[in-house]
């Protein structure tokens, strides 16, 4: 996958360069050709600017993870404590477990 820092500068790169074309047929006098070339010009600034808002969401969405899980670590809950129920035919005979409190928590 291709990463949004390559892909936003690819379609500034790409923006800039419809933009100098158009420029140059419009001196030509070739305005369809121009008009086209403004039109890619802002196609590219649209979905530059949509990369922009995805990886912005993106990057929040792992920063509230980020938030959550620190909170979490913060509390006291332990993720692993459910193992003790799922693993239970690996430890019902062990000593050790038969005492152990098991929560039936979803986290």
């Amino acid at each position: 996958m291709i990463s949004a820092r390559l892909r936003y500068a690819a379609l500034g790169l790409a923006a800039i360069t419809f933009g100098g074309l158009a420029l140059l047929y419009a001196r030509a006098d070739m305005w369809p050709a121009s008009l086209v070339c403004l039109v890619l010009t802002g196609a590219c600034a649209e979905a530059c600017s949509w990369v922009r808002r995805a990886a912005e969401q993106l990057q929040a969405a792992h920063r509230q993870a980020r938030r959550r899980a620190l909170a979490d670590m913060a509390t006291g809950i332990e993720p692993w404590d459910s193992w003790c129920c799922e693993l239970g035919w690996l430890t019902h005979n062990d000593p050790r477990v038969t005492a152990h409190y098991c929560t039936k928590e979803q986290l």
